[in-house]
C-alpha cells in the first residue's frame, strides 16, 4: 500500500505534542546564560570576518547564516519571555 506523502507529514505534525526536546527544555529551564550563546557569539564574529574580507559567494553565505542565527536568538528570547510569563 502506497502512503500519501501529505498524509505522512500531517500525521507527523499531529504527533509533535508528545515529543520531548531535552536540549531546548534544559536551555529554557536554566536562569543562567547557556554556553550555547558563547558559541553563537564566536561563530558570529567569524562570520563577520567573512563579511568583511570574503568572496562575494562567501559573503552571501555568511549573511544568510547571520540572519539564521539572529532569528534563532529571537526565538530563544520569545520562548524565554513566554516561560517567564507562565512562571
Amino acid at each position: 500500500m502506497k502512503t500519501n506523502r501529505n498524509e505522512h507529514t500531517a500525521g507527523a505534525k499531529d504527533d509533535i505534542g508528545w515529543r520531548h526536546f531535552p536540549e531546548f527544555e534544559q536551555l529554557l529551564s536554566s536562569d543562567e546564560a547557556p554556553p550555547l550563546l558563547g558559541k553563537v557569539e564566536k561563530t558570529c564574529r567569524q562570520l563577520n570576518e567573512v563579511l568583511q574580507a570574503g568572496s562575494d559567494a562567501d559573503k552571501a553565505r555568511a549573511k544568510a547564516a547571520m540572519t539564521a542565527y539572529g532569528r534563532s536568538l529571537d526565538l530563544l528570547r520569545l520562548l524565554t519571555d513566554a516561560r517567564d510569563k507562565a512562571a
